[in-house]
């Protein structure tokens, strides 16, 4: 697999905070866009061996547990959906790994109105609604097992403006990136 651009999982996870998407509220004519996912894969493996997988013994980099077992749990069910079968005692043929990283903020939403006074004199006014904003960014990365060779690799960034959120975005943003596996053939 040639290097990509950004090889490192670190290089990947400072790109997918960028890649985060707007906020859910928008102005009149903006268009929503989907965050974009940056996939690398190994042109030279037919991803139609790979049968089974499990997760290599150390993955486990989400910020929180809830955070962990919410990727787990979306991680295994797509990848179910695509043929592949979890194994816990025999040697599988790919090995998971994911690398999550959030981060909370404040995003201030600007609005202004003009009041007036009695006797025809008016004021502008601009107020700032604040709300506490949790941008996060995701990669998901493949090995074969028989080398721990790096096959493919997709990482991508979200944001949700509600705790409550959080779970519909990460299940959004496992789907995103599994969508892009097995990769398109040559």
């Amino acid at each position: 697999m040639k290097p990509h651009p950004f090889a490192s999982p670190a290089a990947l996870l400072a790109l997918g905070l960028v890649l985060a998407p707007a906020s859910a509220s928008r102005a009149p004519g903006q268009e929503l866009r989907m965050p974009k996912v940056e996939l690398d894969f190994d042109k030279d493996v037919d991803f139609s061996h790979f049968k089974t997988f499990r997760w290599k013994d150390d993955a486990s980099h989400a910020p929180t547990h809830e955070g962990h077992t919410r990727i787990v749990w979306y991680v295994e069910r797509e990848l179910e959906k695509k043929g592949l079968r979890k194994v816990s005692d025999a040697k599988p043929d790919l090995l998971l790994d994911y690398y999550a990283k959030a981060e909370e903020s404040l995003k201030g939403s600007a609005s202004q109105g003009e009041s007036y006074l009695p006797g025809g004199t008016g004021s502008l006014s601009t107020s700032v609604d604040f709300s506490k904003v949790t941008a996060a960014s995701l990669l998901i990365e493949m090995q074969r097992a028989s080398d721990e060779k790096t096959v493919w690799r997709a990482a991508s960034g979200y944001r949700s403006l509600d705790r409550k959120r959080i779970d519909a975005e990460t299940a959004s943003a496992v789907r995103r990136l599994l969508a892009k596996y097995p990769p398109p053939k040559p």
